[in-house]
């Protein structure tokens, strides 16, 4: 007699029993829907792309580490001659081990699956056969549905019909997902330990043949333990089966995972990849990228890579902290803030590390090379070594005064006042402080002397190739420039006024080692020497007392600038040392103000440093030696004159040979580095009247708009300017007087800014 347990259980294989039936005659009959035309897609599927001979180009770091490859899937095709029988056994073991004496489908197999997921009340398991599986790798979704298991029936049921097993089994092992990217048993062996599927050995081919259930789940990258108990699973398998022996058995369980992954640091160059495959694609091909074999030897340090991607996960994510909790009852805002920072060599051009946004799975965009945002003050270095260019010094005074401009907008002239971030105007400062306080009526009214032109031309020739529209405001970085654009600019100045092009490739050979292409080491002089100190010394100032204070990097003397648009729309940080530029933009992807009072001093500076800190480890610290053609003299900070050892706002200033200060005969002091010390108050009378206390106003004559200045990409402009060094033993000779900066009117009347 049945009980009522034992009723439930054979009703259950029954309807079991009937689904399977009812299955497999829905194969044959005429009224099925077919996914696939079996004339179309089933008569040549071994001809397909997948299955044809060849290997995915792969890119290797500057160190010449694989870390990626440029096919969308790493895949290469191995013959079922090339995989060792242990191989096939572990995977028809534990995937279908009636495989060569069922046909498209078996039936015990669906019979056993139909019956859990009837006990369970939802899909649980599949029973698909291998031919089944390949089916749905290659034609269906991942779906787990009545009408596609039905589909995947049919076009299973085809390829049984068109193809013999082995070549069924030779199709299956190239097209199935492993994990990590490998798509393939080749691809597979290779990813997990370095080696062709013909050198695996009992363990490692149980490990990968146990993958292709969960690639995720066991993945031996995310949980080595669960990994080996997969592993360890197949073995027994092939043990009850007698596949193996016993004392194989014991011998492979007794054997520790021990793995040796061919992409040191995959993942973390996702956006690099994007960049490189975009470069080399109009080169190559995609065909020969995907399977041609290339070796494409990068510059990246896959390291620096590694601590660029932490360092602004971290530091964005730190930032939305920080700006939750100033905002009342404010949770994370959800169009996320995003980042992205790039690092250079400026001896080479070469690019150490690249991240375009915080996670490329949900974005692919690439912020450091594709999105183009103001700069804000971090432009401003380019006008200052535009006026150095013309004899301007740093310690030359400019009037920090009000000032209107006649601006074309809408078809009309209007009036432009510039404004300072603080709403203060100091009178007369000298550029040194001008650039390292980031003061902006002072920038305008010196590219005003200098001229627009002058300074857009220039900040072509040193690597900016975005537009920039001739117009004042180009002074405080109002024209949009990319991260890369705008790092490898500054490498310029890190590099003694030389620029190199800036290269992700150092070569490109073929699958024979011949080579194909390699990066041009050739440099072109922009700057000069003295020109690139100059500006190298205020931003050094910039950094140890001026805007850019939280960049400071122990041990290290870098230069550095900050910028920050319009509400906080846009946070730069861009600086260097002789050995490493990086540039960092944190911001919203569509512009919008992240705080009226927030400042890239206050938030993108410490991400930059801790990058920085990382990066440098190990570096030898180098500093930017004293060219012959400068001339250091002791000088008030605040007035620019000559000045004794006694005042306390004195400072080391440098100026090239025959500009120095002509006010006061100079007071020659024992060449020496930059200083490196916080600067002590200046002494009050050496200061210039201070402005009222309303501050100054009146009313101005506004200037002439500045002229059109035509863009021209970098191969198109003037030759770099010649050296200015002189040599040290000779006396500084006379020189013309650089451009007078046209003095403000004495204010009076309304204030106004």
């Amino acid at each position: 007699m049945l009980t009522r347990a034992s009723g439930r259980r054979w009703a259950a294989r029954a309807v079991a029993w009937l689904l399977v039936v009812g299955v497999c005659l829905s194969v044959v009959s005429p009224a099925a829907a077919f996914v696939a035309d079996p004339e179309k897609d089933l008569a040549t599927l071994d001809r397909l792309e997948i299955f044809q001979p060849g290997e995915p180009s792969v890119l290797y770091g500057m160190r010449d580490e694989p870390f990626a490859s440029l096919a969308p899937e790493f895949r290469i095709f191995v013959p079922l001659s090339r995989v060792p029988k242990l191989v096939q056994q572990a995977v028809l073991d534990i995937e279908d081990t009636e495989f060569y004496e069922h046909g498209a489908v078996s039936l015990k197999g669906m019979a056993r699956a139909a019956l859990r997921n009837l006990t369970a009340a939802k899909v649980k398991e599949g029973g698909s056969t291998i031919t089944q599986q390949l089916a749905k790798s290659l034609f269906l979704s991942p779906e787990r549905t009545f009408s596609r298991k039905v589909k995947e029936i049919q076009i299973a049921g085809e390829i049984e019909r068109r193809y013999r097993k082995d070549k069924i089994l030779e199709m299956y092992l190239n097209a199935i997902y492993f994990g990590g990217g490998a798509y393939g048993i080749e691809a597979a062996a290779r990813t997990y330990f370095s080696k062709s599927v013909g050198q695996l050995n009992l363990p490692e081919a149980a490990l990968v043949a146990g993958l292709i259930k969960a690639p995720s789940l066991y993945s031996p990258f995310a949980d080595i333990k669960r990994a080996k108990t997969r592993r360890d699973v197949v073995l027994a398998r092939m043990r009850t089966l007698r596949h193996i022996t016993a004392a194989q058995a014991n011998a492979a369980l007794a054997t520790p995972v021990t793995l040796k992954p061919f992409f040191k640091g995959r993942g973390t160059a996702a956006y690099f990849v994007d960049y490189l495959r975009k470069e080399l694609d109009p080169r190559y091909g995609r065909e020969a990228l995907a399977r041609g074999g290339l070796r494409i030897y990068t510059t990246l340090d896959l390291e620096m890579q590694r601590a660029a991607a932490e360092v602004l996960q971290k530091g964005v994510k730190g930032i939305e902290k920080s700006l939750a909790g100033r905002r009342k009852g404010s949770q994370r805002d959800p169009a996320g803030l995003e980042g992205a920072l790039v690092a250079i060599e400026p001896a080479t051009g070469e690019i150490r590390a690249m991240v375009g946004g915080l996670d490329y799975a949900k974005s692919q965009f690439n912020r450091a090379v594709q999105a183009r945002r103001q700069p804000g003050s971090a432009f401003k270095p380019f006008v200052y070594a535009a006026a150095f260019e013309r004899g301007f010094t740093p310690a030359t005074l400019v009037d920090d005064f009000p000032v209107s401009f006649s601006i074309p907008k809408n078809g009309q002239y209007v009036e432009w006042s510039p404004e300072n971030y603080d709403k203060k105007f100091r009178g007369p400062v000298t550029l040194r402080e001008a650039l390292e306080e980031s003061i902006n009526v002072p920038t305008v009214r010196l590219l005003e002397a200098v001229g627009v032109d002058p300074v857009a031309q220039l900040a072509h020739r040193m690597g900016i190739k975005s537009e920039l529209r001739p117009e004042y405001g180009l002074g405080l970085g109002v024209s949009e420039v990319t991260a890369l654009e705008l790092t490898s600019a500054y490498t310029v100045f890190g590099n003694q006024g030389q620029r190199l092009p800036v290269t992700g490739i150092r070569r490109v050979t073929g699958p024979k080692g011949d080579v194909l292409d390699a990066a041009p080491h050739t440099g072109e002089r922009i700057l000069s020497e003295e020109v690139a100190f100059l500006v190298t010394s205020l931003l050094q100032g910039a950094v140890e007392r001026g805007t850019a204070k939280g960049g400071r990097v122990r041990g290290w003397q870098v230069a550095a600038k900050t910028g920050t648009t319009q509400d906080a729309a846009d946070l730069w940080f861009v600086g260097y040392t002789p050995t490493l530029a990086a540039g960092l933009w944190v911001g919203y992807d569509q512009p919008r103000a992240i705080g009226s009072h927030e400042t890239a001093g206050r938030l993108a500076a410490p991400v930059w440093a801790d990058f920085m800190r990382r990066a440098l480890r190990g570096m030898p610290n180098q500093t930017l030696p004293i060219p012959e053609g400068i001339f250091p003299v002791r000088v008030n900070y605040h007035t620019g004159l000559p000045t004794d050892p006694s005042d306390p706002g004195g400072i080391t200033e440098y100026f090239v040979r025959g500009a120095l200060p002509e006010r006061e005969a100079p007071l020659p002091i024992t060449p020496t580095a930059p200083p490196d010390s916080p600067l002590a108050p200046a002494a009050p009378a050496a200061r210039p009247p201070n402005p009222p206390a309303g501050g100054w106003s009146g009313p101005r004559a506004a200037s002439p708009p500045p002229p059109a200045v035509p863009w021209a990409p970098p191969s198109q402009v003037a030759p770099p300017l010649p050296r200015l060094s002189r040599p040290p033993v000779a006396p500084p000779p006379s020189r013309v007087p650089p451009p007078a900066i046209p003095p403000a009117p004495i204010p009076s009347g309304a204030s106004a800014r």
